[in-house]
């Protein structure tokens, strides 16, 4: 190893620009590959991550560390915005829902309304992470649940990690309802590397994914490509912006006209 690269690596201040780099460049990096790329031990690098969540630089997650800003508002203040777009991007959402097949809820506030208006005795099988979706349709004798557990998170109120994509892994559904924390005209954005990668099990397991997310969400930015417009079959929204062109659009008719 070169002594610029030992003073990169044994010096504190040096490694944590590095990790900072990476952070600001890839929205995320794994603790894993820090150990690799830095050539210091496992704790060398969970003290680094330490320190800079510490100091308001990124945010530690489970197995790495994504940018301060990538957590997204609480459930309870998303169900707030937007309230009556999401209703009525539900309400469009659903006509996509075939009769004896299975479907595959993401965690969202909008895939929490289409789950309140799933038809009745449809024959439907449901797929989900979602608690809150969980809760809406365990109640309902027509409808048969499959709830995906895991590591809670308080603040998707969903289920993640390594649990909920082994439990994911083996089975198929007919109809994907993908929630995104943002959008864009090269794909759909996540805000944490565990929502992104369960997510694109979702993806995996569906013939067919129909994205829904309000036109916010072209405002909004969040640090982990999910996927691009080619995984799904079409949006449902209120809005896009001007020239927009990822992929079929179909927009939800607006309350009151």
């Amino acid at each position: 190893m070169s002594s610029e690269g030992i003073l990169r690596y044994t010096s504190a201040p040096h490694r944590r620009e590095a990790i900072l780099r990476r952070v600001e460049l890839d929205g995320y990096v794994a603790a894993a590959d820090l150990v690799t790329d830095l050539g210091v031990s496992p704790n060398t690098v969970r003290r680094d991550l330490r320190r800079l969540a510490e100091d308001g630089l990124i945010r530690a997650v489970r197995g790495g560390a994504t940018g301060a800003d990538a957590t997204a508002p609480p459930f309870a203040d998303r169900s707030a915005q937007a309230a009556a777009a999401k209703r009525a991007i539900a309400a469009a959402a659903v006509e996509h829902v075939e009769p004896g097949t299975a479907v595959a809820l993401d965690s969202g506030t909008t895939t929490l309304e289409i789950a309140k208006l799933l038809p009745a005795d449809a024959g439907l099988t449901v797929i989900t992470h979602s608690l809150p979706a969980i809760a809406v349709l365990a109640p309902r004798p027509d409808i048969t649940l499959i709830g995906i557990g895991g590591q809670y998170g308080r603040d998707t109120r969903s289920f993640g990690g390594p649990e909920t994509l082994a439990a994911l892994e083996h089975l198929s559904v007919r109809t994907l309802f993908l929630a995104a924390t943002a959008l864009d005209g090269s794909g759909v954005y996540g805000a944490t590397p565990y929502e992104a990668e369960t997510k694109r099990r979702l993806i995996s397991i569906a013939r067919r994914t129909v994205v829904v997310g309000d036109a916010r969400k072209f405002a909004l930015s969040a640090p982990i490509r999910v996927c691009g417009w080619e995984a799904a079959e079409r949006l449902v929204t209120d809005g896009v912006p001007a020239g927009f062109a990822g992929v079929r659009v179909q927009l939800a008719p607006q309350a009151g006209l």
